[in-house]
């Protein structure tokens, strides 16, 4: 067991409230410890919500390539739709919060809330754009 049962009891208490099921694609390297622990990581997250279903899979993911997989990939969607969230690696200590976090507001449809000057450049915006977002406490 990965998560402590108090920290079982508040990601279950975060995960009743989703409103739309959520859909995780994992992506696993086999043999390789960080797609072990992912596995479990998410068998266990699982089994604390119905509205929470994990897919698995030993491809790579669509817009990657092998080299870029280092470890296990998950990916959120709500129904068939990829929602352009993607975790590499193991979201563990400060990152657990906020993929708990995602789950939950992706199932209630919220959008991100973006002030007026960065809503204005998206509009404006016509090549196709990367972004990353990494979680780290420094």
């Amino acid at each position: 067991m990965l998560l402590p049962s108090e920290v079982q009891q508040s990601v279950k208490q975060a995960l009743e409230t989703l409103t739309e099921p959520v859909t995780v694609k994992l992506f696993l390297k086999p043999g390789e410890e960080s797609s072990t622990t992912m596995h479990d990581l998410w068998d266990e997250i699982q089994a604390l919500s119905p509205k929470i279903s994990v897919e698995e899979s030993t491809s790579v993911p669509t817009g990657m390539t092998p080299d870029e997989m280092e470890g296990a990939v998950s990916e959120v969607w709500i129904g068939e739709q990829w929602t352009g969230i993607r975790y590499l690696g193991i979201p563990s200590g400060y990152e657990f919060g906020p993929l708990i976090e995602t789950l939950v507001e992706v199932s209630h449809g919220e959008n991100p809330e973006l002030g007026a000057p960065v809503l204005e450049w998206l509009k404006n915006l016509r090549d196709p754009l990367h972004l990353q977002v990494f979680v780290t406490p420094t």
